[in-house]
């Protein structure tokens, strides 16, 4: 009763510590050897540290007993094998455990009495342990610590007791009265497994020595060839086909507008620095141009040289009543040149045999109707007259004609200053003033320093009624009307008020703008700054304060780049779509989607009528809209 209880103990500790098989009050090959080696220790107390040992039983496999080492945490392992174990029917078994154990770091030592089983774990090299030290402890394992030892109460064995001395390696095997019973037998097995392999060496030198290369015929060969091309095109029309799919984005103007103020810098310092919405600081600039020109004179009389052109014209009466004509009344070409008569004439009624007509002599003007000197530009050849100081309903029923050319005009005057000259020149420097006040104080705004310390990308604020001027203080000799000049000079000086702001500042509202306004599924591709204009529609001199309208355009497009989700959500669609589909209908598929301007489909072999139908054959690549020529 004292031994069941004591062989229950070492269950209990097996269970716990080892995960071993469970052993019961039933003796069999394991109890034996287990007995044999506590009934060596004279009822002492083995002690262990933390390897683990392990029971084996006869039917475990080499892939069991593995995994078993492997679930121990344990660098040494210690194998009791039972005799006839399945481990030991093949050197092979061994080796294998050996080399696994060996690879993942752990290292095995086997415990058995199997004559066999000895014999071929040493040929594998695992060490064998079967003897007592001289003191009469087992030393299966080398001694540590007490922490790290665990005890182990030894039960009395009732047979196979074993001589009474620690297991040790052995150098040479000692064999029981049932190992030499068991030789023999073991002998045979050892030669017929000896003869088994000499008869498959046998057979394979047989084998190999019937060996004989038999070389195709022609016809064989070609027929292999040519069906391993066939194979060959086959595997590359389906694998290898390739696809690269281009996509432009389409893309759309993007227009936004908002209210902005402008508000005086030092008049509105306190509300700035709490950063108002759309509100930009802006600050007051005055410059004062000076301008000089010369102005040439416009008047012209003939000199002593010059003279008109003179000739005869014939007056043609269409009417039915006589019509009367004073002196000095004009005939005008249609090129401007102006000829009168000299007195007062009838011109006869139109009678039975056809219009009237009357001859006349006719003289030209020193200028034509656009007050350029006539001279010799009036000696024309047979024209057309009518009177300019008739309706045109009437400059159809009497003009003048020409069978002959005028001639006697030579061109010869002199300049001479006229009063609409003088005001002509006050009006054209009056503006070159203003344009030239407006230009300097662009380039004094742009070097303005506003004494914070920091960088401004300062420019004007041009609109309606943010630019004011003063009038012109103009220096001009008018005394000069009617005197013979060609040309003279005139000045003025004029001040000009304006405000300017931090570009940078208006940017930054219209730029938050667009990607406000612009559509979630695109992305904001260009700013155009060029784009930027303002209408001003409040001025409120007492606060300081301008109040504008500012537009400015973007280009947005869909985002349908690979990086992005909602680029290749439509990649995945597409892709998904036109898997072996026909290369237009794909390309019509692809154009027709909203989010694509343009589509081009580069495919491999060029022939090929079909896109793949492998999904990572198709390439996508999105072209720049923008760029894109």
């Amino acid at each position: 009763m004292a031994e069941k209880k004591t062989n229950k103990k070492i269950k209990k500790r097996e269970n716990e510590d080892v995960d071993s098989p469970v052993l019961d009050d039933t003796v069999d090959e394991n109890e034996v050897v287990e007995t044999d080696l506590e009934e060596s220790m004279d009822g002492k107390s083995l002690l262990l540290d933390k390897k683990r040992v392990l029971y084996l039983e006869i039917d475990d496999e080499v892939i069991d007993i593995y995994h078993r080492i492997m679930i121990s945490r344990h660098k040494f392992v210690y194998l009791v094998v039972p005799q006839r174990a399945i481990l030991f029917q093949s050197l092979i078994n061994l080796k294998i455990l050996k080399k696994k154990t060996e690879d993942d770091g752990k290292e095995i030592f086997l415990i058995s009495n199997d004559e066999k089983g000895v014999n071929l774990a040493h040929k594998a090299g695992i060490p064998v342990y079967e003897k007592e030290d001289e003191q009469g402890v087992t030393r299966l394992f080398s001694s540590v610590t007490e922490d790290d030892q665990m005890k182990i109460t030894p039960m009395r064995a009732t047979v196979n007791s074993v001589e009474e001395e620690a297991p040790t390696r052995l150098s040479e095997r000692k064999m029981s009265i049932a190992q030499l019973l068991n030789k023999s037998a073991n002998l045979d097995d050892r030669l017929n497994s000896s003869d088994a392999v000499a008869t498959a060496e046998k057979k394979t030198k047989k084998i190999k020595s019937n060996v004989r290369v038999v070389i195709p015929n022609r016809r064989s060969l070609m027929a292999l060839i040519v069906t391993s091309v066939l194979v060959l095109l086959v595997i590359v029309y389906i694998a290898l086909p390739g696809a690269t799919i281009y996509l432009t984005p389409a893309a759309s103007v993007l227009d936004t507008s908002i209210n902005i103020t402008l508000a005086e810098a030092q008049r509105n310092s306190s509300e700035l620095r709490t950063n108002p919405d759309n509100m930009i600081a802006s600050y007051r600039i005055k410059s004062t141009s000076s301008q000089s020109l010369t102005y040439t004179a416009t008047g012209k009389r003939f000199s002593d040289r010059g003279a008109n052109p003179k000739g005869t014209i014939s007056i043609v009466n269409t009417t039915t009543s006589p019509w009367p004509l004073i002196a000095n009344t004009r005939f005008q070409t249609d090129e401007g040149i102006v000829f009168r008569i000299s007195q007062g004439v009838t011109v006869p009624a139109a009678g039975l045999n056809g219009p009237g007509k009357l001859d006349v002599s006719v003289e030209a003007d020193e200028v034509d109707a656009s007050g350029q000197v006539v001279g010799e530009r009036g000696n024309i050849g047979p024209s057309r007259f009518f009177l300019p100081g008739l309706s045109e309903a009437n400059r159809s029923k009497i003009y003048g004609e020409s069978s002959e050319p005028m001639s006697g005009g030579v061109t010869d005057f002199i300049t001479f200053a006229r009063a609409e000259d003088i005001e002509g020149a006050k009006e054209m420097i009056r503006g070159q003033l203003v344009e030239g006040a407006v230009e300097k104080m662009r380039g004094e705004v742009a070097t303005q320093d506003v004494g914070d310390g920091l960088f401004h990308d300062f420019v004007l604020l041009e609109a309606d009624r943010t630019i004011t001027v003063s009038e012109p203080r103009i220096q001009v000799d008018e005394t000069i009307v009617g005197q013979d000049i060609e040309e003279f000079t005139i000045s003025g000086e004029i001040d000009v008020f304006g405000i300017f702001y931090d570009r940078r500042d208006m940017l930054n509202i219209l730029t938050k703008q667009l990607e406000i306004n612009k559509s979630p599924q695109k992305k904001l591709m260009e700013i155009s700054e060029d784009s930027v204009t303002y209408r001003v529609f409040e001025l409120n001199d007492a606060e300081g304060k301008i109040r504008l309208t500012a537009n400015i355009k973007g280009i947005e497009l869909y985002d349908i780049d690979t990086d992005t989700e909602n680029g290749q959500r439509l990649i995945n669609k597409i892709r998904d779509r036109i898997l072996g589909m026909e290369m237009e209908s794909a390309k019509a598929y692809i154009q027709n989607l909203p989010e694509v301007n343009s589509v081009r489909i580069d495919s491999w072999p060029a022939w090929s009528p079909t896109l793949p139908k492998i999904e990572d054959n198709i390439d996508f690549v999105v072209v720049d809209a923008v760029n894109t020529n």
